[in-house]
């Protein structure tokens, strides 16, 4: 089966989705641990997933390999990393937040180090979703020994060390205020400590196993466009009642936990890999423009969204529509689309390609 990134392009838009979801939990959504909880999950099993699906990092792959790997990341990541650093302090000073300026918070973050100390000034700093990133080139430079260390393993072992994987984080991440599990895991723990994102990341690497083995079982002309759109239909559904059950029925110190969301993630993210080689219906929607354009840019959206939004506030309390959630809403989105756009064409691809080039 054809596995090239544009071939699964309705998963790409199912990332910036999530990403997007996040935005609007963060700024609009009361008691958003849950749903911010399953976007950025999905977002580091996504990346678990295609990096699986793009790199075999076989017998042959050494420490130089690596370096040009990493390096590649480092190109792509970093330079937007530093810039939305740069806005958030221009925001921060324009708006009188000086209170959270800090040397050594700036040092943390640049050093991608912030998300290793547990202090909520080095981990949310001077961009509070930066320590995504951080986390994220963790994840690339463990790579190797997670992909090699699964692929030892049958498809049936990698599921059942998934499994136990996340029940073991859900009893140890469960609040004893609801009668069960232990709590020996703190919210940052579960949430920003790069090891515990392991998971996320090896199940996307399993999810991707997994799939290759569905591929394989396919018939040659793979499922008909009514199945799959019966599936995505059907996993869509599953979604919902899934993230329903977690919003209302969990503790809240257990929504930050990644076992609580897998199956709504796992759910949704196998039924449109799955659909890929026939699409249906959603997946062909999923794949059109604008959306496509959108997917390219997820990072830049997630990175630069507190900066937009901080940069706007006073032009919306001024206009009166700080608190008319159906005018604010919309604004914010579209202005930070655009701004994400222009940094994209304007900063991040071509420092990207200088950087690349520079390796060669």
């Amino acid at each position: 089966m054809k596995t090239d990134r544009a071939y699964l392009q309705s998963l790409g838009t199912l990332q910036v989705l999530a990403i997007i979801s996040v935005v609007i939990g963060h700024f609009w959504v009361k008691n958003n641990e849950f749903l911010n909880s399953v976007g950025v999950s999905f977002c580091f099993v996504y990346s678990g997933f295609f990096t699986a699906m793009h790199h075999q990092f076989g017998a042959g792959y050494g420490l130089r390999d690596h370096c040009r790997f990493m390096w590649g990341k480092l190109a792509r990541l970093y330079p937007l990393h530093v810039l939305a650093i740069v806005l958030n302090i221009i925001v921060m000073l324009l708006t009188g937040m000086t209170s959270g300026l800090s040397l050594k918070v700036l040092v943390a973050h640049l050093t991608l180090l912030s998300p290793w100390i547990p202090d909520q000034a080095y981990y949310f700093g001077y961009n509070p979703v930066a320590w995504f990133i951080c986390v994220l080139f963790f994840l690339y430079l463990m790579a190797p020994l997670v992909i090699r260390l699964l692929r030892r393993l049958n498809i049936v072992l990698q599921v059942i060390v998934a499994i136990t994987l996340l029940l073991l984080e859900f009893y140890c991440g469960y609040s004893t205020e609801t009668g069960s599990g232990s709590s020996m895991l703190n919210a940052y723990q579960l949430y920003q400590f790069p090891p515990i994102r392991l998971l996320d990341f090896g199940t996307g690497v399993v999810l991707f196993n997994l799939m290759q083995t569905m591929w394989r079982r396919l018939p040659k002309t793979g499922l008909t466009p009514w199945a799959s759109t019966l599936i995505e239909i059907a996993a869509i559904v599953s979604f919902v009642a899934l993230f329903v059950v977690g919003q209302l029925w969990l503790h809240p110190h257990c929504f930050r936990a990644f076992c609580t969301s897998a199956p709504a993630i796992i759910v949704l993210f196998g039924a449109f890999a799955l659909t890929a080689g026939s699409k249906g219906l959603i997946s062909n929607i999923l794949s059109i423009q604008p959306l496509t354009w959108l997917s390219r840019m997820g990072a830049e959206i997630y990175l630069l969204q507190f900066s937009v939004f901080f940069a706007l506030s006073p032009l919306c309390r001024w206009a009166g529509i700080a608190d008319n959630t159906y005018l604010h809403i919309p604004l914010v989105l579209i202005t930070l689309c655009l701004v994400s756009w222009l940094v994209h064409k304007a900063w991040v691809q071509p420092l990207s390609h200088l950087l690349q080039r520079s390796w060669k």
